[in-house]
């Protein structure tokens, strides 16, 4: 059985397949555009608009990802096609991977708590500690005696 999720990205990639024409449905293996035909989502038909990108309408990372390894396994017509797209694939992941590094950095945390920290300390005023009339006499008579 297959989640409500997987059936709505098998839909997007289905309804991409069919914008894209018969050349591309074609160059795929049958098994797998039939087992993507049957798992979609009866109910739920998105249609996208061929002259605006997809990275700009309302689609899933996986329906992507999922045309992206179709582009790179099956419609790709030459190496050459492939290493360059594989090159930009692994261009994109290191750029994620760094933005990750520099958003959950440890060492970076822990700067900027030590400089919030600082400031907070900043606009703590001193309290003025006073003895109270009790201590003052119980001070007198420590010196007295």
């Amino acid at each position: 059985m297959v989640c409500v999720n997987t059936k709505e990205i098998y839909s997007e990639v289905y309804s991409i397949l069919n914008l894209l024409g018969d050349k591309y449905i074609n160059s795929l293996p049958k098994s797998l555009y039939n087992m993507i035909k049957t798992e979609k989502m009866n109910t739920y038909n998105p249609s996208y608009d061929g002259t605006i990108p997809l990275t700009k309408q309302n689609i899933k990372k996986e329906s992507l990802s999922m045309i992206a390894l179709f582009h790179i396994n099956y419609w790709c017509e030459s190496n050459l096609d492939k290493e360059e797209l594989r090159k930009i694939f692994n261009e994109n992941e290191s750029k994620y991977q760094d933005e990750l590094r520099e958003k959950y950095n440890p060492d970076n945390l822990f700067k900027r708590n030590t400089q919030e920290k600082y400031i907070q300390q900043d606009n703590v005023s001193m309290i003025e500690y006073k003895e109270s009339i009790f201590t003052k006499i119980k001070n007198w008579f420590k010196r007295t005696f």
